[in-house]
């Protein structure tokens, strides 16, 4: 790709919704680095060379379960700076001898992009998918494999929510992580419209920097890598 954020959603649908097995195959040979890995909820494959063959083989064989699937790419946010690319992408997935309708699923993609030379002009640079992580919410997923199950899951994620306000207004009546107006003497009302936080103690002040210090160490390390 010389432009990801205007070729990607094409992209997209060469890989997943090709005519036929011969344009998906030189699609991925084309878009996708040789030693790309790749990871989704059912399966992953770790970067190694040739580890583009394995991807391939897992985009054949979901061609194989749905010989007809429908892919919408709705949005796509490009990270320049960061080399990578978010897809908000809706699909609709039926496996071939299943009697279940379809439903839509919903997922988050992020590419990892790798600039290289382009092997026809060196002057130009091209991307190469250098990593794909597919996400799904659990009721999505379910949507994707076996579509009755997804509104028992999103009804067992709101019964979850219940549960946890549940749980947090009684432990904190018990006095775990409980808010407190005027906590230690800062005069803390908290406002429907919104409060100024409070001032940082001495004790808490040293707390923060020693974190921070931490996570600069931590960042200073990978970036050394």
């Amino acid at each position: 790709m010389e432009d990801p954020a205007k070729e990607i959603s094409n992209v997209v649908v060469l890989v997943t919704d090709a005519v036929n097995p011969e344009i998906q195959k030189a699609a991925v040979l084309r878009y996708y680095a040789p030693d790309a890995s790749f990871h989704h909820p059912l399966s992953a494959v770790k970067s190694a060379p040739n580890s583009r063959a394995a991807i391939l083989s897992i985009l054949q064989w979901y061609r194989v379960l749905c010989p007809m699937p429908s892919v919408r790419v709705t949005s796509v946010t490009y990270d320049e700076e960061k080399n990578s690319v978010f897809l908000d992408v809706t699909q609709s997935f039926h496996v071939r001898w299943s009697p279940l309708r379809p439903a839509p699923a919903r997922l988050i993609v992020r590419l990892t992009l790798r600039p290289e030379p382009s092997p026809e002009d060196p002057s130009k640079t091209i991307y190469l998918i250098a990593a794909q992580e597919d996400f799904y919410h659990p009721d999505q997923l379910a949507a994707l494999l076996v579509p009755p199950l997804s509104p028992l899951i999103r009804g067992a994620l709101y019964a979850a929510t219940y549960a946890c306000k549940f749980n947090a207004a009684l432990f904190g009546a018990l006095g775990y992580w409980s808010v407190r107006n005027g906590e230690g003497g800062k005069g803390v009302q908290l406002q429907p419209e919104g409060e100024p936080l409070p001032p940082v103690t001495e004790d808490e002040g040293v707390e923060l920097q020693e974190r921070g210090q931490g996570y600069d160490e931590v960042r200073s390390d990978k970036k050394n890598d």
